[in-house]
């Protein structure tokens, strides 16, 4: 019986790949599967996955991390599911802990802190267990999800029961930026219990050349696409204000950073959002945006506290 799939999509990595199979297979963990799915690189990385008969691999043209995940998920046999980016490592004995712990309490959701590596050198960061609230560290709680911010968004530092998954029907969007977002509010506010160990179990690398985060100026309307999304999953949830401002404002601050020739259309589509808003959620605070094409990230930083400013005012309704 297989306890754990780890899943692990590969593009362009074949400088990286290497190290993030041998943290993996140098563990020496039994019953686990390790599904690898090329997303049509044009490097060397199908060459190294060849050499190795410990995993399976799967090839897909180039559709993105989102389409990669999904198909792993739908080959995966294992209890439990973990996602590693082929560029990163996971920590050394991190398997058996995180195997360990989910045997005791059988979680949804097992969430862990990663280090970032950063030219070699590991030191914490925005994932490391110290920005995770020590309140969650213990025991599962009912109220996280209040303030699920306060957990990492990525994928990469959480294990998921598979069943949780599959029972309700959780992918990821098949967009290019972003694809995680559905993701994680979706498995944050159906998760019956969360659990939270207080280890740095992953290794996250910063700044990797080539890397879609590390590019400087922004070529997809993916912020959009995943308000949308969000949008429509939590239509009746209790917390749907604190949900939408978390990524509405990311659409927002995505405008300056937009490459030069996309930012007339993206500009347009999203105000075509935000007048949707303004009709829809009138009391809050994007009822008193007013973004101008070429307004800078300071600029709109500055509109957007004197927009919340006027919500409290007049709704007593803060950001």
């Amino acid at each position: 019986m297989t306890k754990l799939s780890i899943i692990i999509p590969v593009y362009n990595t074949a400088q990286y790949l290497p190290d993030c199979l041998k943290s993996i297979l140098e563990q020496k963990c039994d019953d686990i599967e390790i599904i690898c799915v090329d997303d049509g690189s044009t490097d060397n990385s199908p060459d190294i996955l060849k050499c190795y008969n410990q995993i399976k691999i799967i090839h897909t043209s180039n559709y993105g991390s989102g389409v990669a995940r999904n198909t792993a998920l739908a080959a995966a046999k294992g209890d439990y599911i973990l996602f590693v980016d082929s560029d990163d490592r996971l920590a050394p004995d991190s398997l058996k802990i995180l195997l360990k712990t989910a045997a005791e309490s059988e979680p949804d959701i097992l969430i862990f802190g990663g280090l970032t590596c950063v030219n070699g050198r590991l030191r914490k960061g925005n994932y490391s267990v110290n920005k995770i609230p020590l309140k969650y560290r213990l025991t599962p709680r009912e109220d996280f999800k209040k303030e699920i911010f306060k957990f990492p968004s990525t994928v990469w530092t959480k294990m998921y029961k598979r069943a949780f998954l599959s029972a309700n029907n959780i992918r990821f969007q098949e967009i290019r930026v972003g694809q995680d977002q559905i993701f994680f509010v979706k498995t944050m506010l159906l998760a019956s219990s969360v659990q939270v160990l207080n280890k740095n179990l992953y290794y996250y690398r910063k700044k990797r050349p080539g890397s879609v985060t590390s590019m400087k100026k922004k070529t997809d309307f993916s912020p959009l696409y995943v308000f949308r999304e969000v949008e429509k999953f939590i239509e009746n949830h209790e917390n749907k204000y604190y949900i939408l401002n978390r990524y509405f404002k990311k659409a927002a601050f995505w405008l300056p950073k937009m490459q030069t020739d996309l930012k007339d259309k993206y500009f347009e589509e999203y105000l075509k959002l935000l007048n949707e808003l303004k009709y829809k959620y009138p009391l809050a605070w994007w009822s008193y945006f007013c973004p101008q094409r070429n307004s800078s990230y300071l600029g709109l930083k500055i509109k957007y506290f004197l927009a919340c400013l006027k919500s409290v005012l007049k709704f007593n309704n803060p950001c």
